[in-house]
């Protein structure tokens, strides 16, 4: 009987062994917390736009470790490559409405159009000239259908020579022009501050920022619901325990990320000592050597 109210997966994992239930505990889980779930909604309605002249992007900008990368990823999770129908030799055909990857280390035209090729699995020569790549992303991005383009980390590829820069945000605009698409970023301030610097850009690419939590009721509540995902044989009631909630935001720094991960391995520690509940002392980012 789950009388603690664990998710179906975690209870399901209670009767398994600790080696198990430890690789459970490693997993990534979709918790849809406040501003979490507002994004997805955000993202949901520009997915659905119809087409337009001048599509409006989005950069979703905070602190590293701060829950963008999972945002994107669950909305990659929610649209990705479907299979439509299988014609009468055979031939599968699908649909690609979304991708997503992360943004090159430096502002490359040549690397952003590979690194799409590579998400839509075309066949590529990584030797070929800028304009090829570009041909053939913008035919098989109409061809199969994408509407969307996540793009992740895109800090890395804003640093450096400004023209290059400044080229590199001119080909992702001018892709969303061409094919009617939706293109979304996500990276930390640097990210913001480079599409600031010019007002057509400013307005291309919107700003939402995710902010750090704070020690409150909406914290207490995403750490309770992260329980439930924890196949821990003994409740552990961490959002009733005022001294272990202070220490996990403390040793968090108010990062999702930071947070999650401590979570983590404090379910580890609370299975490998037998005890099957969580303590504050379970609550260390680092093991004291």
């Amino acid at each position: 009987m789950n009388d603690r109210n664990l998710t179906k997966e975690a209870f399901e994992y209670l009767s398994k062994s600790d080696e198990e239930r430890i690789l459970y505990c490693k997993k990534d889980h979709w918790i849809g917390y406040g501003s979490a779930v507002k994004l997805i909604e955000i993202l949901e309605d520009k997915f659905l736009d119809p087409p337009q002249m001048r599509h409006e992007g989005l950069l979703i900008y905070g602190d590293s470790n701060n829950g963008k990368t999972a945002i994107l990823k669950r909305m990659y999770e929610l649209h990705k490559t479907k299979l439509d129908y299988v014609t009468k030799d055979g031939e599968a055909i699908y649909e690609i409405p979304i991708i997503y990857f992360q943004a090159p280390t430096i502002p490359d035209e040549s690397r952003l159009y590979s690194l799409i090729l590579d998400e839509l699995c075309v066949p590529q020569k990584r030797t070929d000239k800028v304009v090829i790549k570009a041909n053939l992303a913008k035919h098989y991005l109409n061809k199969l259908g994408t509407r969307m383009i996540l793009i992740d980390e895109i800090h890395s590829a804003l640093r450096g020579n400004l023209n290059k820069q400044r080229t590199f945000i001119d080909d992702l605009k001018q892709l969303s022009n061409s094919l009617s698409l939706t293109i979304v970023l996500a990276g930390t301030r640097e990210a913001y501050s480079a599409l600031s610097i010019g007002a057509e850009t400013g307005s291309r690419f919107p700003a939402l920022e995710l902010p750090r939590w704070n020690n409150d009721k909406k914290f207490r509540s995403f750490v309770a619901t992260y329980e439930r995902c924890l196949p821990l044989k003994e409740a552990s009631n961490m959002a009733e325990n005022s001294e272990l909630l202070n220490t996990l935001f403390y040793q968090s720094e108010g990062l999702i990320g930071k947070t999650v991960n401590l979570l983590k391995k404090a379910a580890i520690k609370a299975i490998n000592s037998k005890r099957e509940y969580i303590i504050v002392d379970d609550i260390e980012y680092l093991p004291k050597l």
